[in-house]
């Protein structure tokens, strides 16, 4: 690959990235509420504008700790594909370059 295009890989892999980080921080917000609910609640849950008894609403906190999850694993193999890349720009960096990869790096 052209270093051109090893950038180019690069930005798509960070804009992926902050996607997937602003989704995974929803679904932390939405696991807290679900368990102060689910805390909170008695026999009957209010969660989300719907009525559980209590064992399903422990069940969707738990699907969505799932999904939490599996967006963890997806933001992890970004990562990893990112640092293969980065690894192929060698040589002097540029500025974009050199913050691209500082982005990459924070994630």
């Amino acid at each position: 690959m052209t270093r051109d295009m090893v950038f180019e890989q690069l930005s798509k892999t960070v804009t992926k990235m902050r996607a997937v980080r602003m989704s995974q921080v929803l679904f932390d917000f939405a696991m807290i509420y679900g368990i102060i609910c689910v805390v909170m609640g008695g026999a009957r849950v209010v969660m989300f504008n719907q009525t559980f008894i209590q064992n399903d609403a422990m069940i969707v906190v738990l699907l969505i700790s799932v999904a939490d999850l599996c967006l963890a694993v997806i933001r992890r193999n970004y990562r990893s594909q990112g640092i293969a890349l980065s690894k192929q720009l060698t040589g002097r960096l540029s500025d974009q370059e050199a913050q691209l990869i500082q982005a990459l790096k924070r994630f």
